[in-house]
């Protein structure tokens, strides 16, 4: 098994990848990411759909594609909602 780097883990986004699983650090699986651009390339959407839902359970919108800082931001505020989530269900 590959080595989690943090503690949500969008697999496949740092190979350019579209969509992949969401694992935290210590490797458990919690649900799937998914990227969408709209159709003239300017703008997107960063989906998580946790395990067996087929609607998001949390987006981010990136206002602007060809800027890595939005991009950032944006899959930044996705994995901490994930995480904030993860740790409410932990909790229950």
């Amino acid at each position: 098994m590959m080595e989690m780097k943090y503690l949500i883990n969008l697999v496949g986004l740092e190979d350019g990848e579209t969509s992949g699983d969401v694992i935290t650090k210590y490797g458990e699986f919690l649900g799937k990411w998914k990227f969408t651009e709209n159709k003239k390339r300017e703008s997107g959407l960063f989906e998580f759909f946790a395990q067996e839902q087929s609607e998001p359970l949390f987006s981010e919108g990136v206002g602007v594609v060809d800027s890595g800082m939005l991009t950032g931001l944006a899959m930044s505020r996705l994995c901490s909602s994930i995480s904030d989530w993860h740790d409410e269900d932990d909790n229950v």
